[in-house]
């Protein structure tokens, strides 16, 4: 039986600054393994959804939230932004603006430096990840140098290091050429595909 892993129920936020509520009456239920794709024009609250999942809302950008919004079976009222980055790893449209390493492995190794974790296993950990998007072979290299696709690649390593339930993707394809959009859309598609064979093996 498939699990759910985000739930809307009634759910509206209105910024504090705006007369009326961005999102209005969200009732959306997401189960484990699926892949979602949210499309609306400028300005239909996409990003404010999205915010809401990986708790910019409220933490953030503040407002009136009303309504449920479960993530991993959890009200998101009872966990704060630190918590919720363990669940949702979010990968933004620009790159660039969430490295933080001087070479690719410091930077996939980031998160697990906040949390204290072993040494040997923060290696481990980075390792897999590294080679879950395939970029294991500039694992020594600056992020800055490399191609937009491969930047996109090392922040997704980055975000999956401490297996997150959930991947955000904020217009994962805006600043891509066709060629490389269609291979993030393949490696999307890739660990997707990987994750329901790993699961489904490990509840067998």
């Amino acid at each position: 039986m498939k699990r759910k892993i985000i739930e809307f129920k009634d759910f509206n936020f209105q910024y504090r600054v705006q007369a009326e509520p961005t999102l209005k009456n969200i009732n959306l239920t997401i189960y484990e393994g699926e892949k979602v794709l949210i499309v609306g024009p400028s300005g239909s609250g996409k990003s404010t959804l999205a915010h809401c999942l990986n708790g910019l809302v409220p933490f953030y950008y503040d407002g009136k939230m009303t309504g449920q919004l479960k993530i991993n079976n959890e009200d998101i009222e009872t966990k704060n932004i630190f918590e919720l980055s363990k669940i949702v790893g979010t990968v933004l449209q620009d790159p660039d603006s969430q490295f933080i390493g001087l070479t690719v492995g410091e930077d996939i190794a980031f998160k697990l430096e906040n949390y204290c974790v072993d040494q040997d296993e923060m290696i481990e950990k980075v390792e897999k990840s590294a080679k879950l998007v395939d970029i294991d072979k500039e694992i020594n290299e600056s992020p800055y140098k490399l191609s937009g696709g491969q930047k996109q690649r090392v922040t997704l390593a980055g975000v999956t290091v401490d297996e997150v339930k959930v991947l955000l993707f904020d217009e994962p394809l805006a600043s891509l050429d066709p060629a490389t959009g269609k291979s993030a859309i393949e490696l999307i598609d890739s660990i997707q595909k990987k994750w329901r064979k790993d699961n489904c093996y490990n509840r067998a």
